[in-house]
């Protein structure tokens, strides 16, 4: 069985070369290995540690223009069922670079002189340890998703670009960026057939099954955001880190309401970069500088929500578990979007959403359903809906055939179902 690669709402036109391969021939085993972030105290040394794993991350990677099962260092793969989400005007991977659409920048969010919304596009993927686990969860007898296979081996690392269609003008930190051409839409309103347009790197994620959060989290998560201004030869070199987090600091609520950006010290499971918070009156030029992280000063990266942070979205991976057949699939809910700024946060449900989340896959209970989580994978719980979202029954198609017993043409059909809600952090 072979997964698709991409929408097929917008396929490659006949003849396309350069085609997104999704890179899907997970392994099994895999080798015994040595991580030099092993070595460094991501507590102390959260920058060092960070490096060394987008190191890894790179590696072999950059030369292939990450087509990462074509790597000749360490092969990567990417995460299945991401192509399709049932919608026409959806989120699913585009053909030529494979991204998936992520939550969209508002006038703002990026740098002061951003006054249009833009489309955010990423593509993730996970070493061959992670992808041991992807194996397990989709390779079944009956070809159905298990998420109780959920759980990551020790230094699983996953990896993420994160693209924008935001110029440089609007954006000025993005020159000199990595750039690629994508099959996206438009513009923001989502609702014209996808188009080329040039998308520039903005944002870098990765998260680290690491051994020393085993008895919490399980997962350390770092952010970088790209810098124009920075030194360096290369893109890579220019790569800042925001910052790194393995936790939620649930007794800090310190600040929670407070909107724009800061460093919170009263956290202690975070560690932010305080020279790339914005400081009033300074002439940035083309030098990088964030307007929020997540809610409370918790880490988030400059594309995502500043109501929530890495560890409470990813902690919420998660899929429905309960005896209902009509809930197959529904992922669980990650945060509070509806709350478009910290200031008008409902602090009641803050429990809810930044308490600890252990790591592994196992039952939780949200609103009184149980879920089976998926180990930190948003990828996997996205995918798992988007299954499940195929199956379900279509919208209502008048039938027009004359049917025994009857005169003329009738007008019936099965009820269509609602939609799966979808694993995104615009508030849907």
């Amino acid at each position: 069985m072979r997964f698709p690669s991409y929408d097929p709402h917008y396929p490659p036109p006949p003849g396309a070369r350069d085609v997104f391969q999704l890179s899907q021939d997970y392994p099994t085993t895999f080798a015994d290995d040595t991580f030099p972030w092993m070595a460094i105290d991501f507590k102390a040394f959260p920058t060092e540690y960070l490096r060394s794993v987008l190191d890894y991350c790179l590696e072999g990677n950059v030369d292939v223009d990450f087509k990462v099962q074509n790597n000749r260092v360490r092969k990567w793969y990417h995460a299945p069922w991401l192509h399709d989400d049932g919608a026409q005007f959806g989120g699913g991977r585009e053909w030529r670079r494979g991204l998936t659409r992520e939550r969209m920048a508002r006038p703002l969010d990026l740098h002061r002189k951003q006054t249009e919304r833009a489309q955010n596009w990423a593509v993730g993927f996970y070493n061959d340890r992670g992808a041991v686990s992807l194996g397990k969860v989709w390779r079944t007898a009956d070809g159905r998703p298990d998420p109780s296979k959920s759980t990551f081996a020790d230094n699983s690392v996953a990896c993420k670009l994160l693209f924008t269609d935001a110029s440089t003008a609007q954006i000025p930190y993005l020159s000199r960026t990595k750039t690629w051409t994508a099959n996206i839409y438009p513009d923001v309103n989502y609702n014209k057939p996808r188009v080329d347009r040039t998308v520039r790197l903005l944002q870098l994620d990765v998260a680290v099954k690491d051994p020393r959060m085993a008895d919490t989290t399980g997962w350390v998560f770092g952010t970088f955001i790209y810098d124009g201004g920075a030194p360096g030869p290369t893109v890579w070199d220019r790569m800042i880190p925001v910052g790194a987090s393995w936790g939620d600091d649930l007794p800090v609520r310190t600040d929670a309401n407070r909107d724009g950006v800061f460093v919170n010290t009263a956290l202690t499971q975070a560690r932010i970069t305080s020279s790339l918070v914005e400081r009033t009156g300074w002439n940035y030029g083309n030098r990088a500088y964030v307007m929020h992280h997540g809610l409370g000063g918790r880490l988030n990266g400059p594309i995502d929500s500043p109501v929530s942070s890495c560890i409470s979205c990813h902690g919420r991976a998660g899929t429905y578990a309960g005896p209902t057949v009509s809930k197959m699939g529904q992922p669980m809910t990650m945060a509070v979007f509806s709350a478009a700024k910290p200031s008008v946060y409902p602090m009641a449900q803050f429990d809810e959403f930044f308490k600890p989340i252990p790591g592994g896959s196992h039952i939780e209970t949200q609103t009184g359903d149980r879920y089976m989580t998926t180990d930190y994978s948003l990828q996997l719980s996205a995918g798992i809906r988007n299954y499940y979202q195929s199956l379900r029954t279509p919208p209502p198609v008048a039938d027009t055939a004359p049917r025994a017993g009857s005169v003329g043409a009738t007008s019936v059909s099965a009820p269509a179902q609602e939609p799966l809600r979808t694993v995104d952090r615009d508030g849907n």
